[in-house]
């Protein structure tokens, strides 16, 4: 494949590369103490009660809590009785977190490991954080240097807050059109540009003091079931396994990832066994994983309150299978206090040895040593403002957007629009109604760069099914150009990232008008599929504001197209395509 070497030039001017002030590395977590004793004293001070514990992942949101709030007094409860060993974060704004982070920290004995799922930056989660455009919109533009430069950044402000494991980046590698939950979260459908991809993004992380989490292992993209709803199965063979799925975990592991998480997913022609997805299989976890694959880092499951388990194994089953395949992280269990019991009981009743707890908690505990929580672990919340969304993070979400962006087709050459002064234009929003879209922000975006500029302008914004078909197709006889912006994104629990079938009707009716219609599509680019026929199709893979105002300036010809199709997303139009212009 192809190595990208060139340094983008905002970092050279701005002295991002240089920048020593958030540099981190195994070498500079060092602690004084030697490591491999320090585990063993720690260990052997512990009661078996209290090892488990660590291997647990209980949740949170990240507003503010109220300090006898049930929801604060539960999480007091897991660490202080529970002795749970780490907290996943899901919602909230910086600073609150980062204060919830350190008053939980201070009730821990032994340092919590705290998480997130901050797949393309903070504001995943956060409301003030940072937002990047999609994996699948850095796969766009092909460059491991942006997807590295993402990591070091998303890194950072992760150790301003206080949170140390990313369960990131996705290196599912994306060939079906139909995978309702990953989609834009794939890098692509190549498995070697998603492993160099991968690879990239999870150096960016680890390099920034974070440990970087590979998933879902051993791979969801291929498959037309959210495991958040069901149990899907990967009806095909090692090879195909081999060849494919796995490529980018091999690159990972060789590469030092320290976290693989595992998915709710059924793969027959390893383990047979009904309904046991791979997160609870000691085939894949213990055999192929870390026997054959050689990885010592830690094994995460996929959040355990998902269908695909809830649906077929009790609290109880589900703690001793984990326990059984090689698990180190029980994230998110129906019952943390449970879990804790039945693994308890089942040590004391010989069922499970205590040194297979060891083995978990001694990579714990090593993992904690290596990201100097035991000897600091709580942060300057004073500072995480300054620490957060920086220009920094504005300027490099700009950056891979403007490459990202890719003109699939253009059979008119509409594009980039020129001669505004003596065309009409109409614009039909469509969101598919199942997911919130940014669709505002394209509207005042557009508006502000174009509208004025048109002799004519017209405007819809049609969230579901299309309510006044008649009124825009009227519309559009006084139009010279139609742009259909389109948000169809994953969002777990749908089963779809497709349109609902009166907008598929109304972009082919608008197609039948013989204008120079342009579709936009800021989320599933497999979209064209249902309206082939389109004059001019744009993806953006994504509506952060970066990747929507990058879009808007290479209709108007501010940038250039610069993205290339990391997916196929039809017989015509396949992986590589890209109209430069």
């Amino acid at each position: 494949m192809k190595k990208f070497l060139y340094i983008p030039l905002f970092f050279i001017i701005t002295g991002f590369l240089l920048n020593t002030k958030d540099n981190f590395s195994s070498e500079n977590t060092e602690t004084s103490l030697d490591t491999s004793a320090f585990i063993e004293e720690k260990l052997a001070s512990m009661t078996l009660r209290e090892k488990i514990g660590q291997m647990i992942v209980t949740h949170s949101k990240g507003y503010y809590l109220d300090r006898n709030s049930e929801e604060f007094l539960r999480l007091k409860s897991e660490v202080q009785d529970n002795k749970v060993g780490g907290i996943i974060f899901f919602a909230g704004k910086s600073q609150e977190e980062a204060q919830i982070i350190n008053d939980l920290q201070s009730m821990s004995d032994i340092p919590l490991l705290i998480s997130a799922d901050f797949e393309r930056g903070t504001k995943m989660r956060l409301d003030d954080g940072s937002l990047f455009p999609n994996n699948m919109g850095i796969g766009a533009t092909r460059n491991p240097n942006l997807a590295y430069h993402m990591g070091r950044i998303i890194a950072s402000e992760c150790r301003a807050l206080g949170i140390h494991q990313n369960y990131a980046p996705v290196v599912d590698v994306n060939n079906n059109a139909k995978n309702p939950i990953i989609n834009v979260r794939s890098f692509g459908e190549d498995p070697y540009l998603v492993a160099e991809l991968g690879s990239a993004l999870i150096k960016g992380l680890q390099d920034g003091g974070v440990i970087a989490t590979a998933k879902h292992f051993p791979g969801h993209g291929d498959t037309d079931i959210d495991s958040h709803s069901d149990l899907p199965v990967l009806n095909f063979g090692m090879d195909r396994l081999d060849s494919v799925e796995l490529v980018p975990y091999y690159k990972a592991i060789k590469d030092g990832v320290m976290s693989v998480m595992i998915a709710h997913l059924s793969f027959p022609a390893v383990d047979n066994e009904p309904f046991v997805p791979a997160s609870l299989s000691s085939k894949l976890v213990q055999d192929l994983l870390i026997d054959q694959m050689h990885f010592n880092g830690l094994v995460v499951t996929d959040a355990l309150n998902m269908e695909a388990i809830k649906k077929h194994f009790t609290t109880e089953q589900v703690a001793l299978m984990c326990v059984n395949a090689g698990i180190d992280l029980i994230l998110m269990p129906q019952g943390e206090k449970i879990t804790i019991d039945a693994i308890e009981q089942a040590v004391k009743d010989g069922v499970i040895s205590e040194e297979r707890i060891n083995t978990s908690v001694r990579k714990i505990l090593k993992s904690k040593l290596w990201l100097g929580l035991f000897d600091i672990k709580l942060v300057d919340v004073d500072d995480v403002q300054n620490r957060i969304n920086t220009s920094e993070a504005q300027d490099l979400s700009r950056i891979i957007a403007e490459e990202s962006i890719t003109l699939v087709k253009d059979i008119t050459d509409a594009l980039p629009l020129s001669g505004l002064s003596d065309q009409s234009c109409l614009v039909v929003s469509l969101n598919n109604g199942l997911e919130s879209a940014n669709t505002k922000f394209f509207e005042s975006e557009f508006e502000s760069k174009a509208k004025d500029k048109f002799k004519g302008y017209y405007y819809h914004d049609i969230n579901g099914d299309v309510p006044n078909p008649g009124t825009v197709l009227s519309e559009s006889e006084n139009a010279d150009v139609i742009i259909v912006p389109i948000y169809a994104k994953v969002k777990i629990k749908t089963g779809t990232v497709g349109l609902p079938e009166s907008q598929i009707k109304l972009i082919n009716d608008l197609v039948d008008t013989g204008k120079d219609v342009i579709v936009i599509s800021f989320g599933n680019p497999y979209l064209i599929q249902g309206f082939p026929n389109v004059p001019a199709y744009i993806c953006a893979y994504g509506d952060a504001e970066s990747s929507i105002t990058a879009t808007i300036n290479a209709i108007l010809g501010n940038i250039k197209f610069n993205g290339k199709l990391p997916v196929s997303i039809s017989e015509e139009y396949k992986f590589g395509t890209g109209i430069q212009k």
